[in-house]
This record gives C-alpha cells, sequence and structure tokens, in this order.
C-alpha cells in the first residue's frame, strides 16, 4: 500500500449518518452527519464548531430505507473542532460498529 501519510489503521465507514450531541458541561446541543466513524472516534460535520470543546454525550441514529437505528448512552471528548466540524473520541470503543457494514454493504480502507 502506498504511504499517504494516513496514520489511522482502523476501518472508515463511507455512510453518512446523524449525531446528536450534548456537551456535559454547559447542556450546549448540536447536531450534524458524521463524516467518518472508526472503534474510537468520529468527525461529525457542522457549521460553525471552532469553539466547541468538553466531553459530551452522544447518540447515533443509522438511517436505513424504511426505518432507523438509535445508538444511545455514548460518551466522549471532543479533541478537535475547526469551521466544518469536530471529532469526538469516544470513551468507550463503539461496539456496534462490526454491524453497520453489514447494514449498509458499504466498507473501505483509509
Amino acid at each position: 500500500m502506498p504511504e499517504t501519510g494516513e496514520k489511522r489503521n482502523l476501518i472508515r465507514l463511507p455512510f453518512t449518518p446523524r449525531a446528536y450531541c450534548q456537551l456535559q458541561d454547559g447542556g450546549r446541543e448540536f447536531a450534524g452527519v458524521i463524516r467518518d466513524i472508526s472503534l474510537l472516534s468520529l468527525y461529525m460535520e457542522l457549521e460553525g464548531a471552532d469553539d466547541l470543546t468538553g466531553e459530551c454525550d452522544i447518540q447515533i441514529v443509522l438511517e436505513g430505507e424504511h426505518s432507523e437505528m438509535e445508538i444511545n448512552n455514548m460518551s466522549g471528548y471532543i479533541i478537535r473542532s475547526d469551521s466544518k466540524g469536530l471529532a469526538i473520541r469516544f470513551d468507550e470503543p463503539f461496539e456496534w460498529l462490526a454491524i453497520v457494514p453489514a447494514l449498509f454493504k458499504k466498507f473501505s480502507r483509509p
């Protein structure tokens, strides 16, 4: 595999589920589209996310053609934010990640 400078070796999934987050210290809530997700983190597209930081509670909604699945009770920490979105590192591994490719029949490596 050619050297790309990419240090992440975990699988990324190329679909666009929604995420809802609530900051634990102030209760501020926000929602956006997940650009990518791995076992340990996610990047969520969100306009004007420059100033977001801190611990947060996370809900992920995986949308199908005729239904949706909610993944609740997740928490993490915003490790990076910019004008286009933010990265959240999960407190615990995303244990349901293994079923997502089967549901969406999409799979890729970085």
